[in-house]
């Protein structure tokens, strides 16, 4: 229940406690919805196939890069889904759980369920951040639980059996326990705290950096209490959550090579959780090897300082955009000290964007989730002032209307959402595409297919399921040929496994005819388009370049000569 005594005085009925279930209520709808739309995205098949493995053997090893605590809701509803294949996962290839056959509508239920844990925790972490917001009004409050049930980047991967929506919510759960052991310091509190720390990082490397912010928040409560056994119980707390979480296991960390099959080089050990620990080892390898990336019409694996910047332009509703400069306005313009004080809640976001822009690993917005709480409760607790006055009232709620019509226009399309000073949907892939475009729209490829009885398409894919959905598509010829082309957006800007760079740029200096969910690219290719092309071949430049197509890329191929 909100407290709020510094607002009116005495504690609130019931009815904020009803919106709060109302708002969560409406976001498990929409991410349901949504898990029950979209196909497996690219990386969802090794989390399935690890869950699998871990409920058939144990095994916490198989995709050590990965943490495990998602795994273990994805194996849990895996079990109680689809029991009997999950039983008979092999140990040595457990990817084959995955590729067992399945009809596509049996693949829909199963994949359905090992969506629902990621939903849940979205929505239980919604309500522990609107908790926590409760000690600055109910207006904060609200303001806070909107920001989170209705962003389009929380919709979007709440809905995936993936890692990052887990992280986010888990720094919810922080943030609830900061509040908690602050108001009233014991040891019971404090674990708690080492137990939502624990938590988040078993979800994903980069709840690590709350660790020194959740050390000041103890150590405050902690000086204030006079009892340093607050930080050894949280202390505690986390290596015991850490240690469950990887089954109670004892090994060898491999420094130089880990998560190797067959690693060599340095080691120590035997250590508890010290598949986690090399899962650290490992991330910290990938972030300084680099991932191929994409950015405003650039390829590479540089990455690039500006890239979670644009992100934060482009990904984040205008309407957010807005009530963050409210909240920005509200404390410059007065400076009141207790606005100033909850710049604190900022310092694990600008940590985690400088960090991750220095890092040539850059995976899209969705790596900035666990900022997210952090920055949605700062803006509720800031604009709670601005409510006092009609004006600033009718603003802070004309932002979040705003953002809540940016998002429900675009549903259940959330990965792929851009907004308008992005172009929108159709417009962003220009700027960004990876983990945007994540294979999400396969099964709606083959139920169009079908719909319009197209017997084949050439098909540029993004990850390996796309038949069995019931795609039936022949690989894109880089030479002109008439017939039907369905061309994943990833890889038509940054190609990488369905196409060589510049095979298609004869067909794409148009734009597609037709866009399945935004991330598909459709175009009916004839005689006399093919011929339209030749004619224009002297200019051809893709659509979605401002600028002339680079030296690098392909030519315009003979074949359209």
């Amino acid at each position: 229940m909100c407290d709020e005594r510094d607002v009116r005085g005495g504690r609130p009925g019931s009815r904020d406690a009803w919106i709060a279930l109302v708002l969560a209520l409406a976001q498990a709808i929409l991410l349901a919805s949504t898990a029950w739309d979209k196909s497996d995205t690219a990386d969802e098949s090794q989390y399935l196939a690890a869950a699998a493995t871990l409920w058939a053997h144990g095994d916490v090893s198989y995709l050590c890069g990965a943490p495990a605590l998602p795994r273990w809701g994805t194996a849990l509803a895996l079990a109680v889904a689809d029991g009997a294949a999950v039983a008979a996962t092999p140990r040595e290839e457990p990817i084959r759980y995955v590729t067992a056959p399945r009809t596509p509508e049996r693949l829909r239920a199963v994949l359905f369920a090992a969506r629902v844990p990621t939903i849940a925790v979205v929505v239980l972490g919604g309500l522990l951040l609107w908790s926590a917001a409760c000690r600055f009004g109910t207006t904060a409050a609200f303001v806070t639980h909107a920001l989170w049930c209705l962003s389009p980047t929380v919709l979007a991967n709440g809905s995936l059996a993936a890692l990052d929506a887990w992280v986010a919510a888990a720094m919810c759960a922080v943030i609830w326990s900061w509040f908690r052991v602050r108001e009233r310091p014991n040891v019971a509190r404090a674990a708690v705290v080492g137990a939502a720390c624990a938590a988040a990082a078993t979800c994903k490397m980069t709840g690590l950096g709350v660790l020194p912010l959740a050390a000041y928040v103890l150590l405050g409560s902690a000086w204030r209490g006079g009892r340093m056994r607050l930080l050894v119980a949280a202390s505690a707390a986390f290596v015991v959550g850490v240690w469950a979480t990887y089954a109670l296991s004892v090994g060898t960390v491999h420094v130089d090579a880990p998560c190797d099959a067959a690693p060599l080089g340095l080691s120590f050990g035997p250590l508890p959780a010290a598949v986690w620990i090399e899962g650290v080892l490992f991330q910290f390898h990938h972030r300084t090897a680099g991932h191929l990336g994409y950015l405003a019409g650039q390829v590479g694996r540089q990455g690039w300082w500006w890239f979670y910047l644009a992100c934060l332009a482009f990904k984040v509703t205008i309407g957010a955009q807005l009530l963050a400069l409210l909240a920005v306005a509200a404390v410059t313009s007065r400076r009141p000290r207790a606005e100033l004080t909850m710049g604190l809640w900022l310092v694990y976001p600008l940590g985690l964007v400088l960090a991750l822009s220095a890092s040539r690993h850059q995976g899209g917005i969705a790596f900035l989730l666990p900022a997210f709480p952090f920055a949605m409760l700062w803006c509720g607790a800031v604009t709670r002032n601005l409510v006092r006055s009609p004006r600033g009232r009718i603003a802070v709620l004309a932002c979040l209307a705003l953002g809540a019509i940016e998002a429900l226009r675009v549903h259940p399309d959330y990965l792929m959402f851009f907004n308008l000073w992005a172009g929108g949907p159709s417009g962003g892939p220009r700027y960004l595409v990876h983990r945007d475009d994540w294979g999400q729209d396969d099964r709606n490829l083959a139920v169009w297919q079908r719909e319009h009885g197209v017997a084949r398409v050439f098909f540029a894919p993004y990850g390996s399921n796309a038949a069995r959905w019931g795609v039936v598509a022949a690989p894109v010829p880089c030479e002109p040929t008439e017939g039907v082309y369905a061309l994943h957006a990833i890889e038509v800007h940054r190609p990488q496994f369905g196409l060589t760079p510049g095979c298609i740029d004869w067909l794409t200096v148009e734009p597609p005819d037709a866009r399945i969910g935004f991330s598909i690219y459709l175009y009916t290719v004839d005689a006399a388009r093919i011929a339209r092309l030749r004619a224009a071949r002297a200019t051809a430049t893709p659509f979605w370049r401002s600028g002339p197509r680079p030296e690098a890329d392909v030519a315009f191929p003979a074949a359209v000569e």
